[in-house]
């Protein structure tokens, strides 16, 4: 079943991965896979290196659990480094593989590069991906939404239009930039609706391991970081704040399910503890049942 036909019957739930770049790094992926595809999860996505740098680990992985694993897996393609007959030779690759979704990204610019910088024969912008994608395959396209701005963007409501033409060039479904403040993403999804943006929006939540990561997060996404959020985690560490991370998330996803989200989306970083506590809480609790 389709990640759009799933949206249809009910709030989705899904997982991020990406593909390590060690051999140790690979051990704590399959036992993150292992643990999570217990939890039965509606898809699962495989990020995408700055500049396509994971280009064939991301193919293969997603090819890997859904053969493996039997789970929906989804592949992120960006527009990074790549010229169009490249972009139409990964598609196809996927496509072989058995792989029938996309979340088209434009992507961040390689490491030491001041700003994005198009392929000469590439695309600019994932809106032009998107169209792309859509006029040339039969992939079910995910895309990419920011709650509280992109960084580069000058206003929420520049920022809002890019997500209409995603929708009108062929998107199916967005999910979001990392976010704490529920209250944005309903505001903005209330101001989306009003623009004619109804395809699903899916919360991207990113489940806190340790205090020091916020500034980090802070950093690469421009996410808001509520003083509540900062108090409640205190200066613990280890166990204690990942408890105390799960806690957070926890009640973050059960007032995004009761406000009727369209799906979760659990950003895991590679490492299954958080997501799995979280997801078994959330059922525990009633909030979100497994797909039948």
């Amino acid at each position: 079943m389709s990640i759009a036909a799933k949206l249809g019957q009910g709030p989705t739930l899904s997982y991020e991965f990406f593909p390590p770049k060690n051999a140790s790094g690979w051990g704590t992926l399959y036992g993150t896979l292992s643990e999570t595809s217990r939890l039965t999860p509606d898809f699962v996505s495989v990020t995408y290196g700055a500049g396509g740098s994971t280009r064939q680990k991301t193919v293969g992985l997603v090819g890997r659990i859904t053969g493996e694993l039997g789970i929906e897996a989804m592949a992120h393609l960006t527009c990074v480094g790549h010229s169009r007959d490249e972009l139409r030779a990964i598609l196809e690759s996927l496509w072989t593989s058995g792989i029938r979704h996309v979340l088209a990204l434009r992507g961040d610019p390689p490491k030491g590069d001041a700003g994005f910088k198009p392929h000469p024969d590439g695309f600019a912008h994932a809106t032009e991906l998107i169209a792309f994608i859509r006029k040339n395959f039969q992939f079910t396209i995910g895309c990419a939404f920011y709650p509280e701005k992109h960084v580069e963007a000058a206003t929420l409501e520049e920022d809002m239009g890019y997500l209409k033409v995603k929708q009108d060039n062929g998107a199916d479904f967005a999910i979001s930039q990392l976010f704490f403040d529920n209250q944005n993403f309903f505001r903005y999804r209330e101001r989306a609706a009003a623009l004619g943006i109804n395809l699903p929006l899916l919360a991207g939540i990113m489940p806190v391991l340790e205090v020091s990561q916020l500034q980090r997060f802070k950093e690469l996404s421009g996410c808001v970081i509520p003083d509540k959020l900062v108090r409640f985690l205190g200066d613990v560490q280890g166990n204690d704040a990942l408890s105390r991370g799960v806690e957070f998330a926890t009640a973050q996803c059960a007032e995004l399910l009761a406000q009727g989200v369209a799906g979760l989306h659990l950003y895991c970083l590679n490492r299954h503890q958080s997501v799995v506590r979280i997801t078994r809480n959330l059922r525990d609790l009633g909030h979100l049942a497994p797909r039948t």
